[in-house]
């Protein structure tokens, strides 16, 4: 979602429950002491030529790409190596790469040859300087009894101290990280200015405001990188990313005013900012003719895009599950690219018709394998969650949390092709949808509209017995106190953990009572409420909470899914890990449960017996 449709969104939401409320600019914070090269020189975490850490990402069975970058020496050979231990002692592959400008130094090595389901270890060389040392897992193959998911998005760096990132960091029970986009951000949201290099002293700074052109754009993304959370996180595990707006966004735009720069012409352009995240992040590029399969690269040069505008992708593991990606992103009308949307019959198209295509194949394909659970990761909820018009009744809802509600034929086009199954004509069931964008937690049933409005109805709500990670959140967020009764047209389970950092209701609110940058007991009251007829009015919404942040987990077993939704008080540094809310998904109906147990259907784990405790490996 754009930021101005969420802060429409926000401001619906809460503007039922509060009413007219004045503004307050956002106060500024602490900068958190990292290392430049000088006062307001380039970012960098580390000394030497491997100043931005180490990365891996898209793992298969057999292979995984590993990433770094060389910082100020110019184009130079660099040595890469990929072992079974962390002493780097029984090196299994290694290789050169020179590094070129035209791909802003980095280094990125596809390595073959691995043993699916097994953690290696690598780093890379200039002579006899070394980068620290990374950790990564390849996938499995064929049967596999359990694959664990950390889920996040829109991490913005200025909005929070990151302490999730540390705390995925130091798990060791993490198959792979999976980000949903808005991985960096163009501009600083000026509720949120929780940190900064300066303390926002100079805000005219490049990491203080929007990029104007492809360097300043690079450099952002060592600006990330040289958080030692977010640096950490990439170094011990494997990461599969999507972009969203703020990654993409070439024009320049910023909500703080910047003393002495009026209006500013960007030379940035999306295939730029396209371009720059696939440099900087450690994402295999898919082939190039939109069949979502992955561009394989065996002789160890860099395997760039073919077509840096083509993310959406399939991963597989294994017979337990098939992860595809999508791209909700760049057809959107912003960038003025063409979108077929010919199979909608004179409806609009977020996805395009070869994306679309690409979709119902791959699930229709991964239902007929037998694969256990397909993950279906989208920047923004596809699920129905809407504002309705109060004044009428009965009418359809009209104002969405997510883009999908303009593009609600190819919604229900989804939704209908997983309840028919396509041409197999057998029903696509366990179908997960993991969603980021909207900054504000989300457990849902994702159900076509036609159905949700006819025949499905939920349970009462209440409120979470457990305690948020923002102190004055005591009862953090709404769920629904019973599993209810018809929810048989569900066709998937949606989980949306918060962002990490970037502002839900939280802040909103807080900037609309005068009480923004920092935790405040009335906001998140206020945003309880919000929640509230939020779920009243949204039958298959069975969890939303708009206060907390951080990121979620999805376990996944042969015979159930549970999500757990970790949260950190984003204005502290070293924030503890909070287990806020946990969700499960069955894999099997089973009637004679009591309550009963049904496929494509979210749940609180208490309405089952279970107990709130963490899942491990």
């Amino acid at each position: 979602m754009d930021d101005l449709d969420r802060r429409g969104f926000l401001k619906s939401a809460s503007v039922a429950v509060l009413g007219a409320a004045a503004f307050s600019a956002a106060g500024a914070a602490a900068a958190d002491g990292r290392r430049t090269s000088d006062a307001v020189g380039f970012p960098v975490r580390f000394d030497g030529p491997f100043a931005h850490g180490v990365a891996s990402g898209d793992p298969m069975a057999d292979r995984v790409i590993v990433w770094s970058r060389v910082h100020d020496r110019g184009e130079v050979p660099v040595d890469w190596a990929v072992a079974t231990d962390a002493a780097m002692s029984n090196v299994v592959r290694s290789g050169t790469q020179t590094v070129r400008a035209r791909h802003d130094f980095t280094i990125k090595v596809d390595v073959t040859g691995l043993q699916p389901a097994t953690t290696y270890f690598y780093r890379f060389a200039v002579g006899s300087e070394h980068s620290v040392i990374g950790r990564t897992r390849t996938a499995p193959a064929g049967d596999a009894e359990h694959l664990r998911l950390a889920v996040m998005s829109c991490t913005s760096l200025w909005s929070s101290w990151w302490s999730g990132l540390g705390h995925v960091a130091d798990r060791d029970d993490i198959d792979l990280v999976v980000h949903l986009g808005d991985y960096v951000y163009d501009f600083v949201d000026k509720d949120e200015q929780i940190r900064s290099r300066d303390r926002f002293a100079d805000l005219t700074m490049p990491d203080n405001r929007d990029w104007r052109d492809l360097a300043e754009c690079r450099r952002r993304y060592a600006f990330w990188r040289s958080d030692a959370n977010l640096n950490r996180a990439h170094q011990r595990h494997p990461w599969a990313m999507v972009w969203d707006n703020h990654d993409l966004d070439p024009e320049f735009g910023n909500e703080l005013t910047i003393p002495g720069m009026g209006r500013v012409e960007s030379s940035t352009t999306v295939h730029d900012t396209a371009r720059v995240f696939y440099e900087w992040t450690p994402t295999r590029p898919p082939r190039a003719d939109g069949s979502g399969e992955p561009l394989l690269v065996d002789d160890g040069s860099y395997p760039a895009p073919a077509d840096p505008l083509l993310i959406y992708r399939r991963l597989r593991f294994g017979a337990l599950a098939d992860i595809l990606l999508t791209d909700t992103q760049s057809l959107l009308p912003t960038y003025d690219l063409p979108v077929d949307s010919s199979h909608l019959k004179g409806d609009p198209s977020l996805l395009g018709r070869r994306q679309f295509e690409w979709l119902s194949s791959a699930t229709e394909e991964s239902m007929r394998d037998d694969v256990r659970w397909r993950i279906i990761g989208t920047q923004t909820v596809m699920s129905p969650i809407d504002i309705p018009d109060l004044g009428k009744p009965g009418d359809l809802p009209k104002f969405g949390l997510s883009r999908w509600s303009k593009y609600p034929a190819e919604r229900e086009a989804i939704a209908d092709h997983l309840r028919s199954g396509g041409t197999s004509g057998k029903r696509i069931r366990r179908n997960i949808v993991l969603s980021g964008d909207t900054h504000t937690n989300v457990g849902s049933d994702f159900v076509g509209t036609a159905e949700l409005m006819q025949r499905y109805e939920s349970g009462p709500i209440a409120h979470n017995p457990r305690r948020g990670a923002q102190p004055g959140n005591p009862a953090a967020g709404t769920r629904r106190a019973t599993v209810g009764g018809l929810r048989d047209a569900a066709v998937a389970v949606e989980f949306a953990p918060s962002s990490m950092g970037r502002g839900g209701f939280d802040d909103q609110i807080g900037s609309a009572i005068g009480q923004s940058g920092r935790p405040s007991a009335e906001a998140a009251t206020i945003s309880l409420e919000a929640s509230d007829a939020i779920l009243s009015a949204n039958r298959n919404l069975q969890f939303m909470d708009g206060t907390e942040h951080g990121y979620g987990i999805v376990d996944l077993t042969h015979d159930r899914a549970v999500f757990e939704f970790w949260w950190q008080n984003k204005y502290v540094q070293n924030s503890p890990d909070v287990l806020g809310f946990q969700m499960i998904a069955w894999a099997e109906n089973d009637r004679s449960a009591r309550p009963a147990r049904h496929t494509d259907q979210i749940n609180d784990v208490r309405h089952f017996g279970l107990p709130t405790r963490p899942t491990h490996a």
